[in-house]
């Protein structure tokens, strides 16, 4: 189309200017007889020479008209052509690019490397053949308090407090190795002066029905199993922090796990421990023993993420109950080191509907003593054979009043003392404590950038007449971003 376009402008370009030589050949031979002859008259010439003058300058005109026509018309044929020609490389291009092949033969040809990278909730990056992979994530929970306080525990009054806190910073790398049935985890804390290991495990899922769990990581309930970031509260229950293990509710050792027994209907988990914090090798020959199921009779579903941000649309639920068993050594003086059996029953429940949520836990712990155990070891002198047998239990639910953003919550949680618990020194001193919690979470972005407002009110009974009853409130407010 150009080469035509050009073309036609030489030749009309080429008559024209023939055109102009014959007039302007015309008029000379016209002035030359007219001036042989003299008879002509010489304003007839200059007439004769305006003219062609004037004739020229038209003509001239028009082939500038029709040349800027030409190419106009050839600039805009020619970026359309190079338009459609751009698109169809590109597109053939990308179609190559998305092969599944493509990618392994550039990689074989040198030509890219090895590694695809990205974000997807997290940094990431990955061999092609899904051999290695490892995923960087980091959260921050930034926290206000306020504990408008009654009376300490040896009667004299305390002062309030109102303090800003970093709640948690971790960052996490998490991802597989060798294939993709050697899964890892790896978290750390750096909310304290110190960096402090939470999580680091491996998890071997070459048999669907018998997982393979080795490492340190949570244990036991449901809630310390679900995640601090999808916590519908912004701290724990009480009751789950008083009913872990040695106080820890991270373990070392390793567990057998399975979340695919029929259908996903049923998931379990059974392992062996260190008793001791996760922190401190285990100096006794004693292990902590725990086992727990879970059974889902309307199917599986996110049951160990709190709040229903999912808005599930059927009914779903779950049973769940577990059992602990450990031998405590306390006293390092005494040639008898197990000096307490320690056996622990939970038992759990909750659904998910439409935004409603519910999740409640019962402990009952029962512990009984050995060997004699002196006030040092244990608060307070305690004789061979006495049982300590305490119990607690919350219910915990929110509802979604706008859908995937506003949700209201709400918790009671009661812990109830054995009678002869050595709690603060004395026996019987603390009957039991109550607590009572009211919730407003609003969600940013998911789960991963939230803010949550949570009011705190606890009633703690004190067996003395002398003491009287320890209230207390508590107003908090946290921000959280998970990237």
């Amino acid at each position: 189309m150009r080469n035509f376009n050009l073309t036609t402008l030489s030749i009309l370009i080429f008559l024209l200017c023939v055109s102009i030589s014959f007039t302007f050949q015309s008029g000379i031979v016209l002035a030359t007889n007219a001036q042989g002859n003299q008879d002509s008259d010489l304003s007839d010439f200059k007439k004769q020479l305006e003219l062609m003058e004037e004739t020229i300058k038209k003509q001239q005109e028009m082939i500038n008209a029709l040349k800027e026509k030409i190419e106009s018309k050839e600039t805009v044929s020619y970026a359309s052509v190079s338009n459609i020609e751009e698109n169809k490389i590109e597109q053939v291009i990308d179609d190559y690019l998305t092969k599944d092949n493509t990618r392994e033969k550039m990689v074989k040809a040198g030509l890219s490397p090895n590694l695809e990278m990205g974000y997807n909730k997290g940094f990431y990056f990955k061999t092609l053949d899904d051999k290695f992979s490892a995923k960087l994530r980091n959260r921050m929970q930034y926290k206000y308090q306020y504990t408008d306080r009654d009376i300490g525990t040896d009667g004299s009054p305390e002062e309030d407090e109102s303090t800003f806190d970093f709640r948690r910073i971790r960052t996490k790398i998490s991802g597989n190795a060798y294939g993709k049935n050697i899964k890892y985890k790896m978290e750390w804390d750096s909310s304290m002066d110190d960096v402090d290991l939470r999580d680091a495990y491996v998890n071997i899922t070459y048999l669907p029905w018998a997982n393979i769990l080795a490492g340190q990581r949570t244990v036991f309930t449901r809630q310390f199993l679900t995640s601090s970031s999808a916590q519908q509260m912004i701290n724990r229950s009480a009751t789950g922090a008083e009913f872990r293990f040695q106080g820890d509710e991270r373990k070392r050792g390793v567990a057998i796990h399975s979340k695919k027994i029929l259908d996903g209907k049923i998931d379990y988990l059974a392992g062996v421990y260190n008793p001791t914090i996760r922190y401190n090798d285990n100096t006794i020959n004693t292990m902590l023993y725990m086992a727990r199921a879970s059974y889902y009779p309307f199917g599986p579903y996110v049951s160990y993420l709190e709040s229903d941000l999912e808005y599930t649309e059927s009914f779903k639920m779950h049973i769940a109950g577990g059992i602990g068993f450990e031998q405590i050594g306390q006293n390092e003086s005494d040639s008898d080191e197990d000096e307490i059996d320690q056996t622990q029953l939970l038992g759990e429940f909750g659904f998910k509907y439409r935004g409603l949520s519910l999740v409640g836990e019962y402990h009952n712990r029962k512990r009984k003593v050995l060997d004699s155990l002196e006030a040092a070891d244990f608060g307070t002198a305690l004789g061979a054979k006495e049982t300590l047998n305490d119990q607690g239990f919350f219910v915990q639910g929110g509802y979604f009043v706008i859908p995937e953003k506003l949700e209201i919550a709400g918790r009671y949680e009661l812990i109830d003392y054995g009678r002869n618990h050595p709690e603060g020194g004395t026996l019987g001193l603390v009957d039991n404590r109550r607590f009572y919690t009211a919730g407003l979470n609003y969600f940013l972005k998911g789960r991963d950038h939230k803010l949550q407002i949570n009011y705190i009110h606890r009633e703690e009974e004190l067996s003395g007449s002398f003491f009287g009853d320890n209230d207390e409130n508590v107003f908090l407010t946290q921000y959280q971003i998970y990237f």
